[in-house]
């Protein structure tokens, strides 16, 4: 009974000290001036206030339309609350409206033909050309895949068509198209029409990523084809592999690298469940994750590893290797100076034939910069596979 006692008392003593604490803390407060104690209060709500308004300024609409700009947001008059025949309110449920509802545009993007392979990237930082290492990647699919029609979609507005990185494409590549598309326009009457126009998204902390994610599943549910991000360059022929998605690792898929062909169920679920299950607070949860979701859905299965192309009727998930040949914790090794008297590593990556391109991870990897006299792997990737915009690309890049 004494060690229970013991016991007992030995529990209740930081409880004790923790009260103590607090009654402390409570006296000090109590014996400053009401002067102080104001001041304390107004500079604690002074502070919470200008987090908040940081907070509205950064996932505002004009802060992401400065940023270089960030998003390019053409809304059209679509945004407008407007007046339909059919309804007493707009698409968006607003009521009293007084501005006639604009009908859908006519088509502008009749070069994209659903029938032929295409392959698309998207653009959508609104800059009217690409930088050396964007136009790298462009330059090694039109390169590899010369039968493969190469789609540039970009939200500029006016595409400087005389930057070298654009007019060098242009003139190498005759199986390219570039492409300005107004976002407003390209949403009209499509799954996602509500979504952009009706809802904030563009407010979130991941707006960017958000709307790259949105635009190539909305692409490939309207022509079919490849998409791939502007940070994987190709190191062979991809045309052999069709209805695909490649996971960076076994646990999820990623959405960086798809192919799909015409109207597959697969892109129109990934569409449907984009607009409704949208979340603007999770990074993942509306790309990889989404499109995770749906493959299970679609294969009947959880595992990523179970997903094959017999219980994915015919979709195929292919090896991460296949575009991850370097997981994105190693993205380092692209850029980093190779010691020429390591044998180890000088040596060439000689990837086998079923590494078809080498995501190198622009997200982390901006900072670093591309020397091309040095011996980095990202070197000799480059001046093998997209060898005209090497050839013209500076010293440093």
């Amino acid at each position: 009974m004494k060690f229970l006692k013991s016991n007992s008392s030995s529990e209740q003593q930081p409880q004790e000290q923790h009260w103590m604490h607090h009654s402390n803390l409570a006296r000090k407060w109590r014996s400053l001036s009401a002067r102080i104690r104001r001041r304390v209060v107004l500079f604690i709500a002074f502070v919470v206030f200008i987090l908040l308004l940081g907070y509205n300024l950064v996932t505002s609409d004009i802060y992401l339309h400065q940023l270089s700009p960030r998003v390019s947001v053409h809304r059209s008059d679509r945004s407008r609350c407007c007046l339909t025949s059919t309804s007493s309110s707009d698409m968006c449920g607003r009521q009293n409206c007084v501005w006639p509802c604009l009908s859908p545009p006519v088509e502008e993007y009749q070069h994209i033909n659903a029938m032929q392979d295409n392959a698309f990237f998207h653009e959508t930082s609104g800059a009217s050309s690409l930088n050396f290492r964007q136009a790298c990647v462009v330059e090694s699919l039109a390169y590899r895949n010369p039968n493969l029609t190469v789609h540039l979609l970009m939200t500029a507005r006016h595409l400087d068509l005389n930057a070298v990185t654009m007019k060098t494409l242009r003139q190498n590549y005759p199986n390219l198209r570039l492409t300005s598309i107004n976002l407003g326009d390209y949403v009209a009457g499509t799954l996602l029409e509500r979504w952009y126009f009706c809802t904030e998204w563009y407010r979130g902390w991941f707006a960017i990523s958000h709307l790259s994610d949105a635009l190539r599943f909305l692409t490939l549910s309207k022509y079919g084809g490849y998409y791939f991000d502007l940070d994987i360059i190709h190191l062979r022929p991809v045309r052999a592999y069709r209805n695909f998605i490649v996971p960076e690792d076994m646990t999820k898929l990623g959405s960086s690298v798809i192919h799909v062909d015409y109207q597959h169920p697969v892109i129109r679920m990934a569409v449907e469940e984009f607009a409704a299950d949208y979340r603007w607070y999770s990074w993942a949860h509306n790309g990889p994750e989404l499109i995770t979701r749906v493959l299970q859905n679609w294969c009947n299965v959880y595992y990523i590893g179970w997903m094959t192309p017999e219980r994915c009727k015919g979709f195929h998930v292919l090896s991460p290797t296949s575009f991850y040949p370097l997981h994105y914790t190693k993205f380092k090794e692209y850029f980093t100076n190779r010691d020429n008297n390591n044998k180890a590593e000088v040596k060439s990556y000689k990837w086998d034939e079923f590494v078809l391109g080498a995501h190198v991870w622009n997200s982390l990897s901006g900072g670093w910069t591309v020397h091309k006299n040095s011996n980095q792997l990202y070197v000799e990737i480059a001046r093998s596979s997209c060898p005209r915009i090497f050839d013209v690309a500076p010293e440093e890049f």
